[in-house]
């Protein structure tokens, strides 16, 4: 009895197996033409759902000459999936040694990719709201790794 179980699950368990990886990917952003305001600080976001990280190249720091450009590296907190199929990502920043202030993130799609993050501090280890920036649009492209 044992191995007719076995010999009937194992089939349902491999293609439900094999759906999971096929729906693990990465989806990969940039800012969308025509946002309000300048240039944002995000240029590019990079998200890895199989292993959960958040790539983003940022701008450092910006004269009025050029842009000094630089990684940023997130954690992946949730990806839950909603009705429209596209999952809702939140992520935080890994904060540097010596930052006051750790940067939330949450990108969504909503007609439209949008990125919306806020900057919480930490006053003895009660979080403090820093400030809250406005939605950005992003472009969003996914490629699936299963």
């Amino acid at each position: 009895m044992k191995a007719k179980f076995i010999r009937l699950i194992l089939p349902v368990f491999l293609a439900s197996a094999a759906a999971g990886a096929a729906v693990a990917g990465t989806i990969s952003c940039v800012p969308a033409p025509g946002n309000a305001g300048g240039a944002p600080w995000i240029r590019r976001i990079a998200i890895d759902e199989h292993a959960r990280t958040v790539n983003m190249d940022v701008v450092r720091h910006r004269t009025k000459d050029a842009d000094t450009m630089g990684k940023m590296r997130a954690e992946l907190l949730s990806m839950d999936e909603t009705q429209g199929g596209e999952p809702v990502y939140v992520f935080n920043a890994v904060p540097a040694a010596g930052s006051e202030v750790t940067s939330l993130f949450k990108l969504f799609k909503s007609g439209e990719w949008r990125l919306i993050s806020a900057g919480v501090a930490f006053v003895g280890k009660v979080p403090v709201l820093r400030g809250v920036e406005p939605g950005i649009v992003f472009d969003c492209k996914r490629s699936d790794l299963g």
